[in-house]
């Protein structure tokens, strides 16, 4: 069962993901979310990169934010979509490796433009204002909060722990609560 935090944590996700801003996610949004991406950093619509996105994006409508269409009207709103996040990601020990990961590694693969191994501000702030429709500052702020260090980069494991700890922890204090910016209260 979701917490308080959690069901907000979600909405904020939700209102993220809904491109069109009409209520619902549907697979629409995902493709526009995925193309806005690969398109900020500079990758042609039918490049691999783009292919990869895509796909990423579609197995997670498929597998995961499908099933939580309750009407069965292909498009999931706010309340299916958190309590499909409880019973596939939150609840389930594997459900954040299984559903998640492979979408954040296609990102951090894409993200890192000069194949350092290290995801700069710079490329935080393009990631998550092009998928994540977040403002610069809201970004930068984000990218503040996750970067424990202070190293002025984030690590691929840094960042799958932020993440995990978004979709999963119940607790105020986690600090991968900040990953798609600030949560409103």
């Amino acid at each position: 069962m979701l917490n308080e935090l959690q069901r907000r944590k979600f909405a904020h996700l939700f209102a993220l993901l809904d491109v069109d801003d009409d209520g619902t996610i549907d697979k629409m949004d995902y493709t526009a979310s995925a193309d806005r991406f690969v398109t900020a950093f500079g990758y042609a619509p039918g490049s691999s990169e783009s292919g990869l996105v895509r796909e990423r994006y579609n197995r997670l409508w498929e597998a995961v934010t499908l099933p939580m269409d309750a009407d069965g009207d292909e498009r999931v709103d706010v309340g299916e979509y958190s309590s499909g996040m409880d019973r596939f990601v939150t609840t389930s020990d594997e459900g954040y490796r299984t559903h998640i990961a492979p979408i954040a590694d296609a990102f951090y693969d894409l993200m890192d433009v000069d194949g350092d191994g290290r995801i700069t501000r710079t490329e935080y702030v393009r990631m998550t204002a092009s998928a994540f429709r977040l403002s610069e500052d809201a970004s930068s702020t984000a990218f503040d909060k996750l970067d424990l260090d202070g190293n002025g980069w984030l690590s691929r494991d840094e960042l799958h722990a932020a993440n995990e700890q978004f979709f999963r922890s119940p607790e105020e204090s986690s600090t991968g609560n900040w990953i798609f910016g600030p949560i409103a209260v």
